[in-house]
């Protein structure tokens, strides 16, 4: 138990100096940006912890809690998320990869699996999204869902509702594909 407490203890103190640098390994955030242990500018890699709410504009490792946002915060420093990342809502205003599972999944760009009631990219996904309800302005792999929506697809659809608005094929129900 001592152990323990001092191991957590080193990385709190190591997550405090690493504000005065770029990069920390460990975030522990409440309420960002007021009640967390480094600014939103700096880079997680590591462990982010949102207990609720925590924001860094980039993280590799492992994001867990219950809201995690990741945005541009400068204009040299754009938002990037390649971790796990298990949180009720996820949010990344720049590019995801890796896996995210939520109720609600947001980014601009995505790469990997996206498991939530609804994943939305608003550009390019690539990979595999399971949801209730799968959006994105074009979609590469398999899109898994009751309703699924892209403009451009190359790939395949399973669901209800499937919509591909500029394939050959823009509606078609139960599965729908586009190579």
């Amino acid at each position: 138990m001592k152990k323990a407490l001092l191991i957590f203890a080193l990385a709190l103190m190591t997550a405090g100096i690493a504000s005065a640098f770029d990069n920390t390994a460990f975030q522990l955030s409440v309420w960002s940006p007021r009640m967390q242990l480094v600014p939103p500018e700096i880079s997680v890699s590591g462990l982010k912890l949102n207990l609720p709410y925590g924001s860094n504009c980039q993280v590799t490792g492992l994001d867990l809690g219950l809201v995690s946002i990741s945005r541009e915060q400068t204009s040299d420093l754009e938002a990037h998320v390649s971790a796990l990342q298990i949180n009720l809502f996820n949010k990344t205003t720049g590019s995801f990869s890796g896996i995210q599972v939520g109720l609600v999944n947001l980014a601009e760009t995505s790469s990997g699996i996206v498991v939530g009631l609804v994943n939305s990219t608003a550009q390019q996904a690539n990979g595999l999204e399971v949801g209730l309800v799968n959006t994105s302005l074009e979609f590469h792999g398999l899109q898994i869902g009751l309703v699924n929506y892209t403009e451009f697809l190359q790939g395949v659809q399973i669901g209800l509702i499937n919509i591909a608005t500029k394939s050959t094929l823009p509606f078609f129900p139960v599965v729908n594909m586009c190579f």
